[in-house]
Parts: structure tokens; C-alpha cells; sequence
């Protein structure tokens, strides 16, 4: 299968073939935790581009063009539509509208953290994904969720690029990496 003008790259080496391989594991088993485009603060007063977000951070217009055209990558390499979970922050929201991959459900537990909250809201997280997890073992469609750099680095201590998506299993208690996608 071609993936295109983006690549997705695994473990930020991979082949063509790879690529496509993990695009499967994420459409057959898979949920992928996403950390969301590139952003900016948001200027006080800052109107939020997606109603009921939060502005604290904004995508940038380069951060927007990116989020449409990895969703246009993903949707061309095999992935169906797919339950998108986000944070309220705009930045996350906006990303995840844009991707246009499915339905976007704010979940307040993929919310921006301060560092006094990392390991209890840590927690909560990691259960979240180990129940979604085996949800998906049962059967369903794919599931990403759109969040924060933060975040990610509490649950999985991997320090993840923007737009990039971390594919997770649940595995005795705990969550398995099976793979990273991210955009060239």
C-alpha cells in the first residue's frame, strides 16, 4: 500500500512496509495515544477556533495544514473511521476535528496537567487506556487520543513529537508500546 507525500515512520526509522504494517495494528487492535499539532500560546482574548474549547494554546497554521494532511495519509493508508477522544485545550480539539477521521468526544481526562497533579491524573490515565484497551480487545473500531506532551511523558515516559501517535495494548495490568506513528 502507498502512504504517500507523509511518511509514517515507526520508532522514527521505519520502512514503507512498516509503516503500513502499524497503520494495521492501530485499524485491527490498536488505540494510539496522540500528542496534539504544533501550537502557540494563545493571546489573551483570543476567540477559540473550535466553540467549547479551552484557548490556552492554539495550533498554528503550519500545526492545522499538518493535521489535515496526516489525517488524509491515515485515511489513505487503511485507517477507518476512528473514536477520537480529546482534551478540551483547543490546541488537542482542533487537532483532533481537523484529522477528520471520526467522531471527536471531549474526555476531561486527557486535560492539561500541572506538574502537582502528574501522578495522581497519571494514574487515572494509564487506567483509562488499559479499560479502552481491552475494550478494543472485545471488538470496536479504533480509538486515538488527542492530548499533551506532559501527559504522554507521565504515562508512557516517551517524549513525543507533535502529531505523533503512540499505538498501546493493554497487557496484564499494564500498557505494551506496539508502535509510533508520526509525520516526515
Amino acid at each position: 500500500m502507498r502512504i504517500g507525500r507523509l511518511l509514517l515512520l515507526v520508532l522514527l526509522a521505519a520502512t514503507p512496509a512498516q509503516a503500513d504494517h502499524d497503520v494495521m495494528i492501530l485499524r485491527d487492535r490498536g488505540i494510539a495515544l496522540m500528542r496534539h499539532g504544533g501550537a502557540v500560546p494563545a493571546t489573551p482574548g483570543t476567540l477559540p477556533p473550535v466553540p467549547g474549547c479551552e484557548p490556552g494554546a492554539v495550533l498554528t497554521e503550519m500545526g492545522r495544514a499538518e493535521m489535515r494532511r496526516w489525517g488524509a495519509e491515515l485515511r489513505a493508508a487503511g485507517l477507518p473511521s476512528v473514536t477520537v477522544l480529546t482534551s478540551h485545550q483547543c490546541s488537542a480539539w482542533e487537532t483532533a476535528l481537523l484529522l477528520d477521521l471520526g467522531p471527536v468526544t471531549p474526555d476531561p481526562l486527557l486535560d492539561a496537567w500541572d506538574r502537582a497533579e502528574a501522578a495522581t491524573r497519571g494514574e487515572a490515565l494509564r487506567q483509562h487506556l488499559i479499560d479502552l484497551g481491552r475494550a478494543r480487545q472485545g471488538g470496536g473500531g479504533p480509538v486515538i487520543l488527542v492530548t499533551h506532551r506532559a501527559n504522554i511523558l507521565a504515562v508512557t515516559g516517551i517524549e513525543a513529537s507533535h502529531g505523533e501517535l503512540l499505538l498501546l495494548q493493554a497487557e496484564r495490568g499494564g500498557l505494551g508500546l506496539l508502535g509510533r506513528l508520526q509525520m516526515e
